[in-house]
Order: C-alpha cells, then sequence, then structure tokens
C-alpha cells in the first residue's frame, strides 16, 4: 500500500511540477522572452510575454513600457496609452518622463495633437534636455497652427541636442538662435 502511495505521489508530482514551476518563473524570464520577440518583429508574442511578466509582478514599469510600444507597433492606440499611463502611475522620474513622451506619440500617431503637447509638455518638464519631445511638441503645434509656439520648441530642440534642427536653424533662421 505504502508502495502504491508513493507512485501516486510520484506521478502526480510528475504532472503538477511543470505547471508550479511555469507558476513560479521569475517575471524576468517571461520579461525577456517578450523582448526578443519584439525585437525580431513578433509584436502579439511580445504583448503575450510582457503580460505574463506583469501578471508575476504588476508593478514591472519595463514590462508596461514595452508592452505599450509592442501595442504601438500593432497600431493599437488605447492599450499602448494606457500602459504608458501605467508606466507614468508606477514609474520614477526617468520612466514617467519616457512614459509621457511615448504616451504624446501615441497621441500624435491618433491625430490627438493637443494631448501629445500636454504630454511633450510634461516630458520635459521632468527631464529639461530632452531635446525629441521639444521637436516633436512643435510639431504637434504645427498641426494645430502654433507657429510662435513650432518655431519656440524648435529653437529648444536645437539647444538641447538636435544636430539636424540646429543646422537647419542656423541655415534658414540665425536670428532665432541667439534670443
Amino acid at each position: 500500500m505504502m508502495r502504491l502511495v508513493h507512485c501516486f505521489l510520484i506521478a502526480l508530482l510528475g504532472v503538477t511540477a511543470p505547471a508550479a514551476s511555469a507558476l513560479g518563473e521569475p517575471p524576468k524570464k517571461a520579461y525577456d522572452r517578450g523582448y526578443r520577440s519584439h525585437m525580431q518583429g513578433r509584436y502579439e508574442q511580445a504583448v503575450k510575454q510582457y503580460s505574463k511578466a506583469i501578471e508575476r509582478k504588476p508593478d514591472y514599469v519595463l514590462a508596461y513600457q514595452m508592452r505599450a510600444a509592442a501595442w504601438h507597433s500593432l497600431k493599437n492606440l488605447d492599450q499602448a496609452a494606457q500602459d504608458y499611463s501605467k508606466v507614468i502611475r508606477l514609474g520614477e522620474n526617468y520612466f514617467r518622463a519616457v512614459g509621457h513622451f511615448n504616451r504624446g506619440l501615441v497621441y500624435y500617431d491618433g491625430g490627438r495633437y493637443v494631448d501629445a503637447i500636454v504630454d511633450f509638455t510634461s516630458a520635459v518638464s521632468l527631464d529639461r534636455k530632452m531635446g525629441m519631445a521639444y521637436l516633436l511638441r512643435g510639431i504637434a503645434k504645427s498641426r494645430i497652427g502654433d507657429r510662435n509656439g513650432q518655431v519656440n520648441d524648435f529653437v529648444l530642440a536645437s539647444r538641447y541636442g538636435d544636430f539636424q534642427v540646429r543646422e537647419m536653424l542656423e541655415r534658414y533662421a540665425p536670428h532665432l538662435l541667439k534670443k
């Protein structure tokens, strides 16, 4: 009888062990699989793996960031914006700045230019040297007809590292750089 119990326990452990180990898998492993899929352009698979990482660690900011990027690549702008909102809520200042910047991109791609401007503004309030945020905010401002705001943001973008914008301003509007 004892031998039968042992056989049953061994069989039971053999059946349940893989499921238990999958549940206990560190979230980083699922994240890493998601990242590999993402880099290969397999965005649906990446979303699934990032989601597994988030299930195992609900405050995994980097997994939200990357899942949002995968959603954005899939043109699922609502899901991308939701995940970037999580990054903004859960992240440290650096992640919050990047979250605002990326959600601004999502809003811009969706034609929500005013919302994009708000997010790009939040990004530069957290990281004043984020030149690309000034550039994209300037582009969004041009979409709503704010030419002065566009030019001012292009000057800021050139000041904070966008050398192509700086080169264009030096060539076509050097007086703007003397402000």
